[in-house]
């Protein structure tokens, strides 16, 4: 049996409405209760969820940002820190691991602290990682500071998803929060291109004792999205949702009314909504007096997740996200290097799996085991102009599914896509001209584009209390996903490509017959429709 702090009304969940006990008393006399859905939808859709968005958006641009920033890095800094080839892996994979170890803590902050309080910590304490990781006197600083900067930015991922869907009704939820999706490409857009134009610089000054070279430069420029972000969150108040489900109904009420009155432009006291039909069961960091509180508290927050009438769809969202970004990833990483290899064949159509199966990978390892004979100045920006354009491909992607996603339904354009990545892995077996393998390959790898679109499917399966836990317990498990494949799904196709890609073809029809058994709630049009009869 659930535990009561978590059971939800049926009368609230499912709008069942009551017969009056005093049958004689007029209506306009005590105007009935709003459901929140009723009343987030009277709000309207305009500046409020513009700004919003955007917001929101640059949260996850910095997520990304600081992620790749060390990756951008990697040639320029050793000259400086001269790191072994194992330091270099530990470095590459700390802000990974500090995004998988603090996703658990941040979603049970956001449900008992709130989510905008916890992005606003998490985003300052991050860029103030951030920027001492930039002064780093050895490499072991820098994977300290790296790792501590990926701990505290976890929050602006998975909390947003529960930030932004709250404020939203069923209506425009979905679309927005695919919109939002979207600014985790842009990031792939605005990293390159800021090494494009600061790696290549000659920066001999000396600060605090230290040669500031262009690499440093480029860590602290990258805060700049985290310090914005960080900006706009103080603006924003708390999502009247979460308001409503820690039992602060008139908080929730203002902050209703404050967002109509900047969509419309009118007066507050127009907003016709004067009740909310109150919602309880979520914890609150005011229930915690000790150790053992806190402990009780996050197994709380965490098992409703695990509930029966959960534990399936649970199980099947987490090994979804994990496959698809093993797979996203995991070919992201090592594209370049397939480029390169590409390219050297001056044109020639050439199979994709003979070209791999004949490089050997050890040759792009400097063999320096104290990074002297690797350190090298000149910076070579094809790579970067690369992912430029795979990141504004993935933009596209990203604003035709948000047209489209409320016509087909999340789960019906998770599979569509899949379909596309099956016969893209199909064709990779077979296609010659190196135009078309780029194009396969850059398919395959915009499945990790879906990741948003599980993650908007988990929104709204998961009650409001647990929301936030849920996003980022299943985006821990998708980072997991990232960090297994970038380490072993390059090495596996350098191994025995064509085994490798046919296995890739059978998971991801194995992820649309999972996808098959996502839930959906109706599309919106539809659920109007519904409501109006």
């Amino acid at each position: 049996m659930d535990n009561p702090a978590y059971v939800i009304d049926c009368d609230r969940e499912f709008a069942i409405e009551k017969s009056p006990e005093k049958p004689s008393e007029k209506p306009s006399e005590k105007p009935l209760p709003h459901s929140f859905e009723e009343a987030i939808t009277l709000t309207g859709v305009g500046r409020f969820h513009y700004k919003l968005l955007l917001i929101c958006g640059l949260c996850f641009m910095a997520v990304m940002v600081e992620i790749m920033g060390v990756s951008l890095i990697m040639n320029q800094m050793k000259c400086d820190l001269q790191p072994t080839l194992d330091e270099q892996g530990i470095l590459a994979s700390a802000g990974f691991l500090g995004v998988v170890l603090s996703s658990h803590a941040m979603g049970f902050l956001a449900d008992t602290w709130g989510r905008a309080t916890t992005l606003r910590y998490a985003l300052s304490l991050a860029s103030v990682c951030s920027i001492v990781s930039g002064f780093s006197v050895n490499i072991w600083m820098l994977i300290v500071f790296r790792f501590l900067t990926g701990f505290f930015m976890s929050g602006g991922q998975a909390c947003v998803f529960s930030l932004c869907g709250e404020f939203h009704g069923q209506g425009s939820r979905v679309r927005h929060v695919t919109l939002l999706s979207g600014f985790l490409c842009l990031a792939m857009v605005f990293a390159p291109a800021m090494a494009i134009a600061i790696l290549p610089l000659r920066i001999e000054t000396v600060f605090l004792g230290l040669r500031f070279s262009s690499w440093r430069v480029l860590l602290l420029a990258n805060v700049s999205i985290s310090l914005v972000a960080l900006l706009g969150i103080s603006t924003l108040p708390e999502t009247p949702k979460y308001q409503l489900v820690q039992g602060r109904a008139h908080e929730s009420l203002e902050t209703l009314r404050t967002i109509f009155a900047q969509n419309t432009g009118r007066d507050r006291s127009e907003y016709p909504v004067r009740e909310i039909v109150l919602e309880s069961g979520g914890a609150s960091l005011g229930d915690v007096h000790g150790f053992l509180d806190a402990v009780r508290l996050i197994w709380h927050q965490t098992v409703p997740l695990f509930y029966r009438s959960r534990l399936l769809q649970t199980l099947n969202i987490c090994a979804i996200q994990f496959l698809i970004y093993f797979l996203a990833q995991g070919i992201f990483m090592w594209f370049p290097t397939i480029l390169d290899e590409l390219g050297t064949r001056g044109g020639e159509d050439t199979l994709l799996c003979s070209v791999l199966q004949g490089l050997n990978t050890s040759a792009n390892v400097t063999d320096a085991g104290d990074g002297s004979a690797s350190c090298s100045l000149e910076v070579d920006t094809s790579t970067y102009q690369v992912m430029i354009i795979i990141g504004g491909s993935f933009v596209l992607i990203y604003l035709f599914f948000a047209y489209i996603i409320d016509y087909t339904g999340k789960k019906n354009l998770l599979m569509a896509w899949m379909i596309l990545t099956m016969v893209c892995l199909v064709g990779l077996h077979y296609l010659e001209q190196f135009a078309l393998v780029v194009i396969a390959l850059t398919a395959v790898m915009a499945i990790g584009n879906c990741g948003g679109l599980v993650s908007t499917i988990a929104m709204d399966f998961y009650p409001t209390h647990i929301n936030a836990m849920g996003m980022c317990f299943i985006m821990m498990v998708g980072r997991l996903g990232a960090v297994v494949g970038s380490n072993i799904l390059g090495r596996l196709l350098f191994a025995s490509c064509d085994e490798v890609f046919w296995a890739l073809l059978g998971l991801v029809v194995l992820l649309c017959i999972m996808g098959y058994f996502l839930p959906e709630k109706a599309p919106a049009k539809r659920a109007s429709a519904l409501s109006s009869k």
